[in-house]
């Protein structure tokens, strides 16, 4: 049997009561879309630089090619290139990270394999 050591806190509101489980991280439904790391990196640091796209590339040591296909969603991020992302921008390679695992989540949500589980 399966038993659980989370605290849970009721909430009663307008549509009736709600137990919330503290151990459970509320976070968005899978099926909202969840933008690329690139995308983020253009629309959050690229957009509010005076620096072109060139620029940017050479800052993070990476070709130009390889700084369009990131921000256009055409390639992944690795820890090595969240790191270099860590150190122009001052958003942690951790937070990064979770951009790209949310990312990934949202587009295979549609693939979860069927299998039996072992509890």
């Amino acid at each position: 049997m399966k038993q659980s050591m989370h605290i849970g806190i009721e909430y009663k509101g307008n549509q009736g009561n709600a137990i919330i489980d503290a151990g459970e991280r509320a976070s968005r439904p899978e099926h909202l879309k969840r933008p690329h790391p690139g995308e983020v990196f253009k629309r959050r640091c690229m957009s509010k630089s005076p620096l072109k796209q060139t620029e940017i590339a050479q800052c993070l040591e990476i070709s130009t090619k390889h700084l369009s296909r990131f921000v256009n969603g055409h390639s992944n991020l690795t820890i090595e290139f969240a790191r270099k992302l860590e150190a122009v921008s001052g958003i942690s390679a951790q937070a990064w990270m979770h951009y790209q695992v949310a990312y990934d989540l949202y587009r295979t949500a549609n693939n979860k394999p069927s299998l039996k589980s072992i509890y």
